[in-house]
């Protein structure tokens, strides 16, 4: 079994622990111990990498380069694990 943290790119898994685990650990070992996010644990991967997204935004509002890593971390996330709350759950990824 994969689990969700490791079918996430190589490059962008350590940072993903560190985000996710920083605000929550209960989340952080689910997704170390299931193949996939339920739809709670994608809205609430989204809404912390978006959380974690806006503090790291120059004065001229441009991401940093922590900023950008964190953006591409989202995508790839809602890439592999996309959420379709017009049908109640998540769509097939």
């Amino acid at each position: 079994m994969t689990s969700v943290v490791e079918s996430l790119p190589a490059e962008m898994r350590s940072l993903f622990a560190e985000v996710i685990g920083s605000r929550d650990v209960a989340l952080l070992s689910s997704l170390l111990a299931h193949p996939e996010p339920e739809l709670a644990e994608r809205l609430a991967v989204e809404d912390i990498l978006s959380t974690e997204f806006t503090t790291c935004l120059q004065a001229d509002d441009e991401p940093t380069r922590r900023g950008r890593d964190i953006d591409n971390l989202l995508g790839a996330f809602l890439l592999q694990w996309p959420i379709d709350l017009e049908k109640g759950h998540p769509a097939s990824g």
